[in-house]
């Protein structure tokens, strides 16, 4: 399901205005990090293992990113991420 809606995705080109517009408050490198896993399909215990961090610390960066991103589940996050242009699809 992710799949074909990022695929949709793929097409479109975010510009500055639309990048301040989606993402007023910019993802830190690591919260970018967190949501490339996440985009991949990672849980949050392989996420944890791949940056070596905790599993607490990998949920408080997606609880920042889903605020950030005006997100309601890690779909949207990461549907809202690349639309922002804070992450590529590829």
């Amino acid at each position: 399901m992710l799949e074909g809606q990022l695929s949709v995705l793929g097409s479109e080109r975010a510009t500055t205005d639309r990048v301040l517009r989606r993402a007023p408050f910019p993802l830190t490198p690591r919260e970018r990090q967190v949501l490339d896993e996440i985009k991949e399909g990672k849980s949050n215990r392989m996420v944890a293992r791949l940056l070596g961090i905790s599993e607490r610390t990998v949920k408080v960066h997606l609880h920042s990113i889903f605020i950030k991103l005006d997100a309601a589940s890690r779909t949207e996050a990461v549907i809202e991420g690349i639309r922002s242009g804070c992450i590529s699809l590829h």
